[in-house]
């Protein structure tokens, strides 16, 4: 017997053995490009490196106090929870029925459908935010079309406003709402809903009282999977909105590119993640890893 088949043979027999080879390359690559850029973060928020880039052992929450103690700050993190917030309900509003009506009322076609809802997807973000601008500009189609209807005298100023950045986040993120309420709803129990009409529940009943209640892992799926990345973003209020309308992900991209100050904006980042850490740990906590799963 040769030298590699007495490694495989160990291989097969220790289970610990093959948990470990099948979980280091993944382990590792974390480690390289996710857990030692964070560790760097974290010793720059804490004062742990010097100007002169050394790690130094002398922790401080000097930033983080300053952050804290800075009105501007607050005022950021408010706006981003305000526009990431109103997007998650607008999103839930229109995504909601379309998911419910593909599942429960289309009969063929339903592929169709969540493709039709994908295809937008597949182009880039960018792209997606530019061809956006081009609507909803002064002398674009909407205001075109509004124009030769009648509908308006003079343009609408939409363009670099509250409700363009609102706007282009509600289309740019409404698939990540669709596709877990879908899948959430497909895979109800039609037969509870069918109980629940024997009974004498009406059809608003029913949904109030069965559905809904069965559809909230979908719901906080979605929630999460729309939440998370719209109170970081930055290239939509960079593109259509205005030095009014910066959300954290441009405060936090000004501070180390256009102020250089990696310390503060270390420390403005930390926070940052820790508050969508802790909306990780209630979802999984409430919903626990039947939601998480889907």
């Amino acid at each position: 017997m040769s030298r590699i088949e007495e490694v495989l043979r160990y291989i097969r027999r220790s289970r610990r053995l093959k948990i470990s080879l099948l979980l280091a390359p993944p382990i590792i690559f974390l480690a390289i490009w996710f857990y030692a850029p964070f560790l760097i973060l974290g010793l720059y928020s804490f004062n742990m490196i010097n100007i002169y880039r050394e790690i130094v052992f002398t922790p401080s929450l000097e930033h983080y106090t300053r952050v804290l103690s800075w009105t501007g700050a607050i005022n950021i993190y408010l706006r981003s929870l305000y526009f990431a917030g109103l997007t998650v309900i607008l999103c839930l509003l229109i995504g909601y029925p379309a998911a419910y009506y593909i599942s429960f009322k289309m009969k063929k076609y339903k592929d169709v459908f969540i493709i039709l809802f994908i295809i937008p997807f597949w182009v880039s973000f960018l792209l997606r935010t530019y061809a956006m601008m081009n609507l909803l500009d002064e002398r674009g189609l909407l205001n075109t079309m509004l124009m030769s209807l009648g509908a308006i005298n003079t343009p609408l100023k939409i363009m670099y406003t509250d409700v363009a950045v609102i706007l282009v986040m509600v289309y740019d993120y409404l698939v990540m709402m669709v596709l877990p309420l879908y899948a959430n709803l497909e895979k109800l129990d039609r037969t509870l809903l069918e109980a629940a009409s024997t009974l004498g529940a009406g059809p608003i009943r029913t949904f109030i009282k069965v559905t809904l209640p069965l559809s909230m892992p979908g719901i906080m799926a979605g929630f999460l999977l729309v939440f998370i990345p719209a109170v970081g973003e930055f290239v939509v209020p960079e593109l259509v909105g205005g030095p009014n309308n910066y959300m954290v992900g441009n405060i936090i991209y000004e501070i180390f590119m256009g102020a250089r100050h990696w310390w503060i904006g270390s420390a403005f980042s930390m926070l940052f993640i820790a508050f969508i850490l802790s909306l990780v740990i209630v979802y999984i906590r409430k919903i626990g890893e039947r939601g998480l799963a889907l």
